[in-house]
């Protein structure tokens, strides 16, 4: 893993972690123990959804730079998808009726906003050469002026 991979995945998920404590608590002290296990929920799946995907993402990178854009699309179209399948198959099922769902629902919204908005500063001030120039054939350029 680069170093700039590394930084961008830890400050997105520190930044995650704590907007997900926040969350869970506020969910505990407004409704409850049915807010704070909801909360948690949602933050688990968030960070589990993300981090795995960021991290598939680094691994592909890892062989083949020119597959970083499209691994970030899959990942990110197959995080959203897995996101929906989880909330609306979450939603029908008797396990949520124990928990708050708004407070799952506000945390989960909340975990993924810091998640992209750290991912994107990061990936913004990370330095990352976007062209890397190939060597000349034919020796330096003061060989070539002498």
């Amino acid at each position: 893993m680069q170093q700039h991979d590394a930084r961008i995945l830890r400050g997105a998920a520190i930044a995650t972690t704590l907007c997900g404590i926040v969350s869970i608590v506020v969910a505990a002290l407004m409704v409850g123990t049915p807010g704070a296990w909801g909360a948690a929920l949602g933050y688990g799946i968030v960070l589990g959804c993300f981090g795995v995907g960021q991290l598939l993402v680094i691994l592909a990178t890892r062989y083949n730079r020119d597959l970083m854009l499209p691994a970030s699309m899959f990942g990110f179209i197959l995080k959203i998808a897995v996101l929906g399948i989880l909330l609306v198959t979450l939603g029908r099922s008797e396990f949520m009726e124990g928990l708050h769902s708004t407070a799952f629902a506000v945390t989960a919204l909340l975990c993924v906003l810091t998640w992209l908005t750290l991912q994107m500063r990061g990936m913004a001030s990370a330095k990352i050469p976007h062209v890397e120039p190939e060597p000349s054939e034919s020796g330096s350029d003061a060989e070539r002026t002498q």
